[in-house]
């Protein structure tokens, strides 16, 4: 039976549109949810599990399904297929996954006939990356190939799906493999039924799909090379403008002996790194005329907007740190301006000295520690201690002058976006029990829709805020402590009362996720970026949106006010950071020189220093040059 048109899943919740394909045992279809967003619902194909070849295996089909659903919902990240239900409809097992619109790359390579190197490794390296993930929870994807990863429409973003043959795995232990493989792509260990099994199975593939974005052609298989003796051509040999480094990391990452390959994603990966120097990394835009005027705060009036000429704006990249092994998610200023720390993808917080760049210490260790993506960071007003937020659905605060972990904060089922400090205590508490007033409230963004408050001497949630229809992907309290925002995927900003939890203003004008939202320094201002490559302006009293920041050509991902509040900095998946001027709406310069998406900015107290975090794995730090 097939699904036709109209036809509604799971009471109502998913309705479907059409098919989109199917398999040997497998159908697809586009759905619509309830809040109308396009979704892909996967399931077994009705006639083949009733065939009477297949009816013996029934159960174990269907359980097959349903462990892939599994394995593919604990697996989160910006590159791996999100997972968002999994239902029975009837006897049939579903499983609901989000829609990439776009195409794969089997696709790009037909229509463009082979990719340049420095695109192939962006969508390498962001692969390897969600590799790393996948690798983390003990899992092994065995189906990497360019038809298995998606390129995202009018983006620079690779995302890997399909975990159909997806299998646990401990490393180095003989286990049964499957029959199921893609010539080419697949190593020798998939030959055989049963091998050891490690990352280095994963890292083959991954070199073979690299092989075959810049050369446009389908390497051998492992099983030709093997049993055949038929080499391996080299990369190079079939695109000469194929660099030495790549050339030799992939033929690295194919070795036929597993044991003389990269064991590990990010081992291959660091044969792929290429050193940028800093001259290279640094661009400042155009001069620009007349005094900047002595101009804290925007009038209420937004016709003042755009009245007035802007200065010439000097930055340039003094320093690049490199430490992580994985993309920099969060970076954050302390109070005093001197030290910054740093969230990332490898798990690990990092606390560098500003002044100089020197890494003074590495948050958490073997027992201890994150164990996903470190996805936001947030210093206390004094300093003392950093709370870090992470997608393994806990917060954890450390001290900062001994990096020792003080408490860990449990979200259950429930990854945390965004943290983000009370500058003071907000009234609520103040005739609460006295536990509720020693030290810090903590506020979290979540991906369950939800904003909730955290008191930091007790571990204790003590508010839940609710009214978002989809993940919260930032929050910012305002100067006073008396006001929380909040942006969000459901494309709105709110602005909260901290001492009740009432609803003040829902802000709406974005045309798609709000990822990040920043009070100006007087609190009257609130900025957002977003995704749909704009930032807007609001006034806090009011909800009015009064201006919208365009220029920048991919997502916004950070916002943040200078601390005079007379500049704004935006960094983007565009790779840059824009500097804008909030009292004439201007855009002042553009900063280039990291290599992939900027996902966070941040401004030291003193306003001469903008730090910068990318998926190119580096932290930037750029400095005001008079």
């Amino acid at each position: 039976m097939v699904w036709n048109a109209g036809y509604a899943l799971f009471g109502g919740r998913y309705i479907i549109k059409r098919k989109l394909g199917e398999g040997g045992i497998g159908i697809t279809y586009l759905a619509r949810n309830e809040r109308n967003e396009l979704r892909v619902i996967k399931t077994l194909r009705e006639d083949i599990i009733n065939d009477d070849t297949w009816k013996p295996h029934q159960t174990k089909l269907k359980q097959d399904f349903r462990d892939e659903a599994i394995r593919l919902a604990v697996c989160r990240h910006p590159h791996i297929v999100q997972i968002e239900n999994i239902f029975d409809e009837g006897d049939l097992p579903c499983m609901v996954i989000e829609y990439i619109e776009g195409e794969d790359l089997g696709k790009r390579l037909r229509r463009l006939g082979v990719l340049s190197e420095v695109e192939a490794l962006l969508y390498i390296r962001q692969i390897g990356d969600a590799l790393k993930v996948i690798h983390s929870k003990g899992l092994l994807h065995r189906d990497i190939k360019p038809r298995n990863i998606m390129i995202r429409a009018g983006k620079s973003e690779a995302v890997l799906i399909d975990f159909g043959i997806a299998r646990e795995f401990i490393p180095n232990v003989i286990q049964r493999h499957t029959v199921y493989r893609t010539p080419g792509f697949a190593p020798p260990e998939q030959y055989e039924l049963e091998a050891l099994r490690g990352e280095y199975i994963d890292v083959y593939a991954l070199a073979a799909t690299l092989y075959s974005l810049v050369t446009g052609v389908t390497p051998r298989s492992a099983e030709d090379r093997r049993r055949r003796n038929m080499p391996l051509e080299p990369p190079k040999s079939l695109n000469p403008n194929i660099s030495d480094v790549v050339n030799q990391a992939i033929m690295k990452g194919m070795d036929l002996q597993a044991n003389l390959r990269p064991q590990s994603v990010q081992e291959w990966l660091d044969l792929l790194d290429v050193e940028f120097s800093e001259t290279s990394a640094t661009q400042v835009i155009t001069p620009r005329r007349a005094p900047l005027p002595n101009y804290h705060s925007p009038p209420d009036n937004p016709q003042r907007l755009g009245a007035s000429v802007v200065p010439f704006q000097k930055w340039q990249c003094v320093r690049t740190l490199r430490g992580h092994s994985s993309m920099v998610v969060s970076v954050a200023i302390s109070s005093d301006g001197r030290a910054l720390a740093s969230g990332s993808n490898d798990h690990t917080i990092k606390l560098w000295q500003l002044e100089t760049g020197k890494l003074l210490r590495t948050f958490g260790g073997w027992f201890s520690g994150h164990s996903s993506i470190v996805h936001a960071i947030a210093f206390s007003p004094d300093g003392q201690l950093l709370a870090s937020g992470s997608w393994d659905e806990t917060i954890k605060l450390w001290q900062v002058s001994r990096g020792k972990e003080i408490r860990t904060l449990t979200s259950y089922g429930n990854w945390i976006n965004s943290v983000a400090f009370s500058p003071i205590l907000p009234k609520l508490f103040y005739a609460q029990e006295e536990a509720y007033m020693r030290g810090w409230i903590l506020a979290s963004g979540n991906a369950d829709s939800t904003v909730k408050l955290w008191v930091v001497s007790t571990g204790i949630e003590i508010s839940t805020f609710t009214g978002h229809l989809d993940s919260v992907w930032s929050v910012a309290f305002s100067p006073d402590g008396q006001l929380l925002a909040s942006g969000s995927a459901d494309c709105t900003i709110k602005l909260w009362q901290v001492n009740t939890g009432r609803e003040i203003h829902s802000f709406t004008g974005h045309s798609f996720f709000v990822k990040s939202v920043t009070f100006s320094p007087d609190g009257r201002l609130l900025a957002s970026g977003s995704d749909d490559n704009t930032i807007k302006l609001w006034q806090v009293s009011t909800g009015k949106e009064i201006h919208s920041f365009t220029g920048h050509l991919d997502a916004v991902c950070s916002v943040t006010f200078s601390p005079d509040g007379q500049l704004l900095a935006s960094g983007s998946w565009d790779k840059t950071i824009k500097i804008w001027q909030i009292s004439t709406g201007t855009e002042l310069c553009t900063l280039h020189g990291h290599s992939n998406y900027v996902r966070s900015v941040a401004f030291s107290p003193d306003g001469q220093t903008i730090v910068s975090g990318s998926d190119d794995d580096t932290i930037k730090i750029w400095r005001y040059q008079p």
